[in-house]
């Protein structure tokens, strides 16, 4: 098989070492690439006493050579949409190469591909500036997980701050265009929010978390479940796994506890 369907399932293969049997789907464990997988002891059903169980890898340094041998373009770390078609023959089948377009407003001048724009003009005008990101300069930014919460960000956060959100989501190529003295981020309190906020500090050490100081309260009252209109709850990343960072333990533990997170858009006050 060389499909999304089938890409899909080794990548989370990879990336959690293991994948409940109940969501793998019958095409794929009828196939003879799945055949192999388990014939060649990659793969090994482990049961559970409730009933049930899952896939797990028995070697992971075989199934990544599996990968980039079904799927060779993707030992590159991201592809254009060229590269799409080339694999799959659709240019929106999977990850594209970033293009590191940004919006950015606030109430500040900042420096922006060596051009110096003054960002209240265009904030107060327009609501934003869009810029294909070579560089940006600022002395405090924060970066804003959801388009919604960033065009309200300065009602709960500090306009010293200039807001930026990026377009098709937050990438390590984009980080390293940012030169800034102060970093903050601003997701939803779920694990992705918490990988992203991780994977920041991985590039800028002074990065903070943003956590409301009523996040507790807005947990009770606002929090949903976790799980998708598929039913499928979300895996935490290895790194989050790791983390020893303290709110990242404690977003985590609330999350186990309660199957529930909250949106960033809970932090406004919408009532």
């Amino acid at each position: 098989m060389q499909n999304k369907t089938y890409y899909n399932f080794i990548k989370r293969l990879i990336e959690n070492e293991k994948v409940n049997a109940s969501s793998i789907s019958s095409s794929i464990k009828k196939s003879s690439d799945f055949e192999t997988l388990e014939n060649s002891g990659i793969i090994e059903y482990i049961p559970v006493v409730s009933g049930g169980g899952s896939y797990c890898v028995k070697n992971i340094d075989a199934i990544k050579t599996y990968f980039k041998d079904k799927f060779p373009e993707e030992l590159q770390s991201s592809f254009s949409a060229i590269g799409n078609i080339k694999t799959f023959r659709n240019t929106k089948a999977r990850t594209r190469k970033s293009q590191n377009i940004v919006l950015v407003r606030g109430f500040k001048t900042i420096e922006i591909n060596g051009n110096q724009i003054d960002l209240k003009l265009y904030t107060e005008k327009f609501g934003t500036f869009s810029a294909k990101l070579g560089e940006l300069k600022a002395a405090k930014v924060c970066i804003v997980e959801n388009l919604d919460s960033y065009l309200l960000a300065e009602q709960i956060i500090d306009n010293e701050y200039i807001f930026i959100h990026t377009y098709g989501g937050l990438g390590k190529s984009t980080l390293k265009k940012i030169i800034t003295n102060e970093l903050l981020i601003f997701p939803d309190y779920d694990f992705k929010g918490l990988h992203n906020y991780l994977m920041t500090k991985q590039i800028f050490q002074q990065t903070e978390l943003f956590v409301p100081g009523n996040y507790d309260e807005l947990f009770k009252r606002k929090s949903r479940s976790i799980k998708t209109r598929q039913g499928r709850e979300q895996n935490p990343s290895q790194e989050v796994k790791e983390s020893n960072d303290k709110m990242v333990l404690k977003i985590t533990n609330d999350i186990y506890r309660y199957k529930r997170f909250l949106e960033q858009q809970a932090c406004f006050n919408h009532d």
